[in-house]
């Protein structure tokens, strides 16, 4: 299903409190964590009304800082995506699309459209996707939230094509808590073509947050972590050739029942 895009490790084991590296993950509060929200745009550069949609994502960035990371994806399962034999317009990925058709996305679901946090509020298909209209109302809603599952990562690129990547996941909830987490890379400042809203194309159009590649399995690494503890994952990850590093980030997201509860997105920078 997917094209193997890097050399992957995983490893992931369950830490106990009192043997963490607090010198490494320092939690801001022992009690609750401040949750950050994932917001998916799906988006295709021949989608004349999606650079609307990316104005607003970027004003909601702005409002929410970290506590928002926007992922776009290019499914190439919708034809606003289509890019035939111009590999210059392809920003398309095979996980992209395998998210897009898990959450029922067809060959004639409207662009643009998003989803937050990965929720669907009908239990079918159509329920992951909401216009950017409603984008604002159910970050709102996210934001008062309150989580007591905290993500930090570390990461480590050494050179131009290899990173290292630890992810640490602590539970300061009163139950026991099943987890999954799903790494990917996006890459900003992508310069390239774009249909606009007077159907003019943009030659020099920027794409941000775009999804280039999944670093842990595409449908997450699973781990069970007791109240206090700690899990840690460990990936290795060789950069796809199509991507320049340093627009790089990593991009961890905790879901539990297929719902995101934290979010944390890190830039790539050279040690």
């Amino acid at each position: 299903m997917l094209l193997v895009l890097g050399s992957l490790l995983t490893a992931c084991q369950v830490i106990p409190q009192d043997e963490q590296l607090i010198e490494v993950f320092t939690p801001a509060d022992s009690t609750s964590f401040k949750r950050t929200s994932l917001l998916i745009e799906f988006s295709g550069w021949r989608c004349v009304n999606c650079p609307n949609a990316a104005e607003v994502a970027h004003g909601l960035k702005e409002q929410y800082g970290e506590e928002l990371v926007v992922v776009v994806m290019h499914p190439e399962s919708n034809p606003n995506t289509r890019y035939g034999n111009n590999q210059s317009v392809n920003y398309t990925c095979p996980e992209a699309d395998s998210i897009y058709v898990h959450m029922g996305g067809t060959s004639t679901t409207p662009f643009p459209t998003g989803n937050v946090n990965m929720m669907n509020t009908s239990g079918v298909g159509a329920g992951y996707f909401f216009s950017e209209n409603t984008w604002a109302t159910l970050l709102s809603q996210a934001s008062r939230e309150v989580t007591r599952v905290r993500i930090e990562q570390e990461i480590t690129h050494t050179n131009d094509n290899s990173i290292d990547i630890e992810v640490n996941i602590t539970n300061q909830t009163d139950h026991l808590i099943d987890a999954t987490l799903q790494v990917w890379l996006t890459e900003d400042n992508i310069v390239g073509k774009q249909k606009m809203p007077d159907n003019t194309t943009n030659d020099a159009y920027i794409h941000n947050h775009l999804l280039r590649a999944s670093i842990s399995p595409l449908w997450g690494t699973k781990s069970s972590i007791a109240t206090g503890e700690s899990d840690v994952c460990i990936y290795h990850y060789t950069l796809p050739d199509k991507v320049i590093a340093e627009n790089c980030n990593v991009v961890s997201i905790l879901t539990i029942a297929g719902v995101v509860v934290q979010v944390k997105e890190t830039k790539l920078t050279k040690h």
